[in-house]
């Protein structure tokens, strides 16, 4: 997006300044001109379109049906950002998102990756499950979520229509489109019959048809998403480790190993023993590695802070990047941030349940810088086209601020702003407003300082102006702004403020000078 920055001095740095990783040593570089991913290695399972991973609508049964509630789903993100949650992994269910042929459901999609790249979080689609009109022999006209009936763990009858879908899905997502997604999650774990069958297969011996899914997966991911990471196994942890053990013994056309940008798993209990099986059935291949489901059966919400260490301390000792809480409500699987809601959700708010506490001491690693204080347009404010937005720099939290998040939405859910389709989401370099103190060389005439180590604006520059040189269409619009640090942690927003754009003609009324009429 391009922009303007009003302000004395403005010196463009595009010197990578600042990489502190969590996990892992190394990191992508900072790049002042985008807005930093989040390099905490905790994640969650927060929702997504179906089964337990549903979204909140109006009806809670059936789950496809019925409005879908902004407001519930913004909860859970922000609730679970304050948690410290920097990773989303979301369902998306290939039935449920094209549930025809070339007819696709975006709305659900749109709404959740919006709000949750509007928190910080960085989106992980899970994707997964064969629509009916789509699958081997069957055409029976049942939805998703007929258990049943329903041929959801079958292959594609053409193969084709996978590869159509992924095409879709990260042409929509990836950087050829709103640049919202680069983690590819390719099903869900296929080791398990009830997530992927092959008619006819002995049983669980289905890894060369899975790898097919991986393949045609990454000719589209490399398509419309250049640079964009593959995610492959989502193995459980029941017999994840022998399908692993027959995906890397694969050759020829149905290698994947160089298909692989980061190999994913399921732990549920014993980390230490089913880390061990995974690494013995990886033999000599390395991959980063990602635990895309965790959590432990056995216990309640009152677990223990030393247990919880315990469980995240194997995972760093074992090379894991990052991990993924299952799920953020409490359910058979073990406990949540948030009370007990599964398998259907009843429209309230989400109450933070007893392991909420314990969870965010774990995960909340880092400080988030303060919210920017608004200073113009004044609240209300009849403005042009393209208004300049003013605000004060706040306090920074645990690292320096890298920029800012800046947002304008015209639409309303029961009567507020949630920032789900904001006409303006504009990323704001902190760099790109650098006051430098000047020193005289003598002989060479005037040079630039170098900056302070530790900041990327001097607390100096006291505010910060923004104008956007896309002219924003007539009407009534709400803004708010978040400052980001270098870590990619997103502060809290500023309180929003309402603006009113004009339609930006000229008209010039000159005074009446004198006695009209005859003299």
């Amino acid at each position: 997006m391009r922009f303007r920055i009003s302000a004395v001095f403005v010196l463009f740095l595009m010197s990578a300044l600042f990489v502190s990783p969590a996990w892992a040593d190394g990191g992508p570089p900072f790049n002042p001109r985008q807005q930093p991913l989040p390099q905490s290695p905790y994640g969650m399972d927060i929702m997504g379109p179906g089964w337990q991973w549903t979204f909140p609508r109006e009806e809670a049964w059936p789950r496809e049906n019925g409005e879908i509630r902004v407001d519930l789903l913004d909860e859970a993100f922000q609730k679970s950002h304050e948690a410290g949650v920097r990773s989303a992994r979301i369902a998306v269910w290939w039935c449920l998102t094209e549930p025809e042929r070339d007819s696709y459901r975006w709305q659900e999609l749109d709404v959740a990756f919006q709000i949750a790249q509007n928190y910080g979080m960085e989106i992980v689609p899970q994707i997964f499950y064969t629509p009916d009109w789509a699958a081997i022999g069957h055409d029976s006209g049942a939805t998703c979520f007929d258990h049943e009936n329903y041929p959801r763990n079958l292959p594609p009858q053409d193969w084709n229509d996978w590869s159509d879908f992924m095409a879709a899905l990260t042409k929509r997502y990836g950087a050829s489109g709103k640049n919202l997604v680069h983690n590819w999650e390719i099903w869900n774990e296929p080791d398990l019959l009830e997530f992927w069958y092959i008619p006819g297969d002995p049983w669980n011996a289905n890894a060369p048809q899975y790898a097919k899914l991986v393949k045609l997966a990454r000719a589209e991911v490399d398509r419309y998403d250049n640079g964009g990471n593959l995610l492959a196994g989502s193995l459980s942890d029941i017999y994840g480790a022998n399908f692993l053990k027959r995906l890397m013994a694969l050759e020829g056309d149905e290698d994947i190993r160089s298909d692989i940008d980061i190999l994913t798993f399921h732990i549920f209990d014993e980390p230490e023993r089913k880390l061990d099986g995974i690494r013995k059935a990886l033999g000599e291949n390395t991959f980063d590695m990602w635990v895309t489901e965790f959590n432990a059966r056995q216990w309640d919400e009152t677990v223990s802070a030393q247990d919880l260490q315990y469980f995240f301390d194997v995972l760093k000792r074992n090379g894991v990047t990052r991990s993924f809480w299952f799920m953020s409500w409490t359910s058979k699987w073990g406990p949540g941030i948030f009370l007990r809601d599964d398998p259907v959700w009843e429209r309230q708010s989400f109450a933070p349940s007893p392991f909420y506490d314990t969870y965010q001491n774990q995960a909340l690693i880092a400080q988030p810088p303060a919210s920017p204080a608004s200073q113009l347009p004044h609240q209300s404010a009849l403005t042009r086209p393209q208004p300049v937005f003013t605000w004060q720099r706040p306090a920074p939290g645990s690292y320096a601020i890298a920029g800012y998040k800046l947002q304008v939405d015209n639409s309303l859910f029961r009567g507020r702003p949630y920032f789900q389709s904001p006409e303006l989401d504009a990323w704001v370099p902190a760099s790109l407003v650098n006051f430098l103190p000047l020193q005289i060389i003598s002989g060479a005439g005037v040079a630039a300082s170098p900056p302070a180590p530790q900041d990327v604006t001097p607390p100096t520059v006291a505010a910060i102006s923004f104008q956007p040189t896309q002219a924003l269409p007539p009407g009534r619009y709400f803004w708010r702004v978040a400052a980001v640090d270098v870590e990619g942690n997103v502060g809290a927003y500023s309180p929003v403020r309402t603006l009113f754009v004009s339609d930006g003609s000229e008209r010039v009324f000159l005074p009446i000078l004198g006695q009209l009429g005859p003299q």
